[in-house]
This record gives structure tokens, C-alpha cells and sequence, in this order.
């Protein structure tokens, strides 16, 4: 299973916004003539994206014009104005226009230690508007594979884009914002498995991921067709990400409940929603900061725990 990233994860919030908003040097728009399109860079002082007019041959395969657009994206020369909006550390591999229709699939190969939040925010937000304006392309689904993962299932983070998708802003004090959705697991409503739920949220760049992963479990999926795993009374002691591993210590309510549910489906639970983040492959539990032997007297609770497909039920809700 390939982690979907609101992302950005998404890292730390390594996610993007942006179409449908005014940003740094929209105003100044050129006009567009026939065969043309805009293409977004980084401004000089890296607060915002800005367009240029650049011209596309409309008559050769979709996958070379796009081959085209990302190269040049890749070998502008900086100006006082404009600068490459694709850091070290991205390496692109090629598009496809998938099987769902209008979606245009783009890949490329990412080191992650190399790049931070606000760079991948704006490259994001120039590879999607710039692409989403060629004919036929009315989705972008970005996929970016961490050459250091050694894990095949987790290495490759997928987040899908279209004009709808964002609301974001910059330069100014409420930073940028992104519609997204995490992906969580509660019970099914036997509480034999697990479901996945997707739900939608809004991020900003003040947004903790994986805090708002537990509270959205604490808070229960809203609907029948689900079961909470995790009492509404928990609260989150703290929560942490470090090397991949998400410490998580909640509160005595978690432990001391008398939840109906099996051991390994309220603890996996916990483990499989918080894996789906792009900076969490592992899961160590604490109580008030210690490690604790077992969970309810019969699960072995002092390891680390990794994401169990075996539990998962195949169906999914949005909320």
C-alpha cells in the first residue's frame, strides 16, 4: 500500500496550495497568444510563484510537452525576478496521462533531508499550475519516492491535485493553507478489522500532522459504519517525530477504559493512521514517558510497532 500524502506532508506540513488565488506577480500577467501557456517559477526572494509566458508545441505527444515544461522549470537561470522553482535533491522521471480521465501523472524521485517545507511547497504549486493548464489535464497526481527508504510499500508518497484543491496565500501572517484529507483507521462496525476513512481536513503551515491524526481518532468517525477505537476522553500527552518514529503518549483514559474492542485492533488503529504520514514508518507508545511492558495486561507494549495490513477491510468513507 502506497502512502497518499495531503500531502505533506506533508513533512512537518509539507504541502502546497495555491490555484484559483492571487499570488506574488499574478497581476502582472501577460496576455496569452495562441499556443501558449504560463509557466510558474519561485520569486527572487522565495515568497511566492510567478508566471511567464512560454510557448508549447500543441501538435507533439503530451508526455514530451511536459518533458519540455519540467526541464525548463529545471534550467531557468536565476533573475532578479525569477528562479527555479525545483530544488537539489528531485530528480524527475517521467509522466503518463492515467487511466482516470484528464489525470496527468507526474513522478519524480526526492531526497527529503535535502529539501524543506516551504521549498517543496512552492515546487508543488508550480509543477501543478503550470501542467494543469495544458489541454486534456484537468488533475495532476504527483508521486515522490524517497530514495533513502529502504521500505517499497512506504517509499512513495502520492498526492492528487486539481484547480479546486487549494486556498493558499503568501507572505503574510496566516502563512498558506491546504484542503486535504488524512487517512485514518477506526473499527469496523463488527470491531473485528479495520476500515480506512478518509477525512477531509484543512492544513496550514502551523499544522501538526500527527497530532491532528490522534485527535481526529479521538474524536470517532461520525458515522455508524465505523467504530471509535480510542475513548472520546483521551487526551494527547505528547506526540512526537523522530528518525520516523512517532512517540505517542496519551493520557490514563486510553489505558484504563473499558474499550470492548481487541487489543490489536485499537492499537493498530493508532499505529496504521499514523504510518499513512510521510515522516512516520514506526510507532512507539509511552505512558507519562515511560515504555510499558504490555497493553492491557496481555499485548507485549514496549516495541515498536509498524503498520498491519492484515487487519484492514478493503472500503473507504469521505466525510
Amino acid at each position: 500500500m502506497k502512502k497518499i500524502r495531503l500531502c505533506f506532508l506533508i513533512l512537518a506540513v509539507m504541502l502546497l496550495a495555491a490555484c484559483g488565488k492571487v499570488e506574488s506577480g499574478e497581476s502582472d500577467k501577460k496576455a496569452l497568444g495562441e499556443n501558449q501557456i504560463y509557466i510558474y517559477y519561485v520569486n527572487f526572494d522565495k515568497t511566492g510563484i510567478v508566471p511567464e509566458v512560454y510557448t508549447i508545441d500543441r501538435e507533439e505527444p503530451l508526455t514530451d510537452t511536459v518533458s519540455k515544461i519540467i526541464n525548463n522549470l529545471f534550467d531557468v537561470e536565476a533573475t532578479e525576478r525569477i528562479q527555479s522553482p525545483i530544488p537539489d535533491g528531485l530528480t524527475y522521471l517521467g509522466s503518463v496521462l492515467g487511466e482516470k480521465s484528464g489525470r496527468l501523472e507526474v513522478s519524480f524521485n526526492i531526497v527529503y533531508d535535502a529539501i524543506n517545507a516551504d521549498t517543496l511547497l512552492f515546487f508543488k504549486a508550480s509543477i501543478v499550475k503550470t501542467l494543469l493548464q495544458l489541454e486534456d489535464v484537468n488533475s495532476i497526481s504527483l508521486s515522490l519516492t524517497d530514495v533513502a527508504s529502504t521500505n517499497e510499500d512506504t517509499a512513495t508518497v502520492t498526492e492528487n491535485f486539481d484547480q479546486d484543491s487549494f486556498t493558499m496565500s503568501f507572505g503574510n501572517e496566516s502563512g498558506y493553507k491546504q484542503k486535504g484529507a488524512i487517512v485514518l483507521y477506526f473499527a469496523s462496525q463488527s470491531g473485528e478489522a479495520l476500515k480506512e476513512y478518509r477525512k477531509a481536513v484543512e492544513i496550514s503551515n502551523t499544522t501538526s500532522l500527527d497530532r491532528l491524526v490522534l485527535e481526529s481518532l479521538i474524536e470517532g468517525p461520525g458515522t455508524e459504519e465505523y467504530t471509535a477505537t480510542i475513548p472520546k476522553s483521551t487526551t494527547i500527552r505528547n506526540i512526537l517525530v523522530k528518525d520516523g518514529i512517532c512517540y505517542v503518549d496519551l493520557s490514563d483514559e486510553f489505558y484504563n477504559a473499558d474499550n470492548p474492542l481487541k487489543n490489536d485492533i485499537i492499537i493498530y488503529s493508532i499505529v496504521n493512521s499514523l504510518v499513512e504520514l510521510p515522516t512516520v514508518s514506526k510507532v512507539q507508545f509511552l505512558r507519562n514517558g515511560e515504555k510499558q511492558e504490555f497493553f492491557r495486561e496481555t499485548l507485549p507494549f514496549d516495541g515498536i510497532f509498524e503498520r498491519n495490513l492484515d487487519l484492514i477491510e478493503q472500503e473507504e468513507a469521505e466525510e
